[in-house]
């Protein structure tokens, strides 16, 4: 177990090993998401060792993945974000922004694929293709909101990054009042206070 954990890390220390590492996980998810203990456990600690080093090294994209991945693997009715929980990744506002805007920015880079040069559009399409973006955005950012509870940020943190984002996209006023809604409520008194990330 202890040389199986030393290759894990040795291949983590490296993006390109963090990516092929990554690459491996969703390709176990498709066949498998229910795992028995031992493997679910191996996994988190693996996972664990990979944030580590993302986090060290400001690799946003591979971090991003293995977020996405914790909400999916089980065993026993435990989830993998609950067994990582606890990582400080999690606490960096810088984090959950750049992983965000990541985000954003591939799903618009595979829509715009798909469709003509901006410069060749219509007016029509060029208006058709800005709600298609304002409802990704939407899309995305409630998936964000959701995680953010998941890891229990503070609700003061959520509510800064939700309407900085919100502010960003020019969402609709109705967008914005869904996204409020499913967001915890900022107690009253409490200042958002400055973080400290090895992102920042």
């Amino acid at each position: 177990k202890q040389w199986y954990q030393r290759r894990v890390r040795e291949m983590c220390v490296l993006e390109c090993g963090r990516k092929e590492f990554s690459r491996n996980v969703t390709t176990m998810r498709v066949s498998q998401m229910e795992l028995s203990e031992v493997v679910f456990m191996r996994l988190a600690a693996n996972c664990a060792t990979l944030l580590h080093l993302a986090y060290q090294d400001d690799d946003i994209e591979n971090a991003k993945v293995l977020m996405i991945l914790a909400f999916t693997f089980q065993s026993e009715g435990r989830f993998l974000y609950q067994e990582l929980s606890s990582h400080p990744i999690w606490q960096s506002m810088r984090f959950w922004k750049a992983a965000f805007l990541h985000s954003v920015h591939t799903e618009r880079k595979l829509r715009c694929s798909n469709n003509s040069c901006y410069s060749k559009q219509s007016w029509a399409q060029r208006e058709e293709a800005a709600e298609v973006q304002r409802n990704t955005f939407f899309g995305q950012l409630s998936s964000f909101i959701s995680n953010m509870i998941a890891f229990e940020l503070p609700s003061e943190s959520i509510a800064e990054f939700r309407e900085k984002m919100c502010q960003m996209a020019d969402l609709d006023k109705e967008q914005v009042e869904m996204l409020r809604q499913m967001s915890p409520p900022v107690p009253e008194g409490e200042e958002e206070g400055e973080e400290e990330s090895s992102f920042s």
